[in-house]
Order: structure tokens, then sequence, then C-alpha cells
């Protein structure tokens, strides 16, 4: 009896952001321009979200559940699993590129 032990892909609709049961923790922060569902953010200077860039990945503070516009106060996800293909990403910037700096602040990528 032989075994397919080759690499899947599963998709489902519709695609899903969160890969875990539920993202452990939350806070709210003031977004300092807009930005995207589903961004990976950094704090700016003032203590505002910004989304990461190359320059900022390794002050990466967590991930956006839903959009948010400057100067709004906006929930950010700090832990969970969530899916790597659907971040909303900055050019220049990949998944590959944060995943490490993720990994260090409890959020994995699936």
């Amino acid at each position: 009896m032989g075994m397919d032990l080759s690499v899947k892909t599963f998709r489902h609709e519709p695609e899903y952001f969160e890969a875990g049961p539920h993202p452990v923790a939350k806070a709210v922060k003031t977004a300092a321009a807009d930005l995207a569902a589903h961004a990976p953010v950094a704090l700016d200077d003032s203590g505002k979200l910004v989304a990461v860039t190359s320059a900022n990945k390794a002050n990466i503070y967590g991930l956006l559940p839903e959009e948010a516009a400057a100067d709004e106060e906006a929930v950010v996800y700090l832990t969970g699993d969530f899916f790597a293909d659907s971040l909303a990403l900055e050019d220049g910037v990949t998944a590959a590129d944060i995943e490490v700096d993720l990994r260090k602040i409890g959020i994995f990528l699936k």
C-alpha cells in the first residue's frame, strides 16, 4: 500500500484571515495613516500604527483585523495564527520577510 506524501494545497470560500481558533491578545492603538485590513503594523515614534515596511519590520507590533483610517483607533491582534496569503503587505515586503519577526511576538503564519 503506497502513501501519497505530496504537498497539498487546500482552499475554501470564503478565504479566511485567522488560521487558529481565535487571536489571544488584542490592543487598541491610533493609526498614523490609512491602513488596510490584515496589514502587519508597527508603531512610529509617537506610538501610532504604521504599515510594516522593510525598514521597520524589526519593530513589528501586530496585525489589523479591519481597515483603519488615519487618526482612528484600531484593534490590533498581538498573538494568534493567521494565513500568510491573506496579509495586506506593502510593496517590497513578503510574508517570508516578516515571518520570523512575527513569530517573536507570538504571531504564527500558516
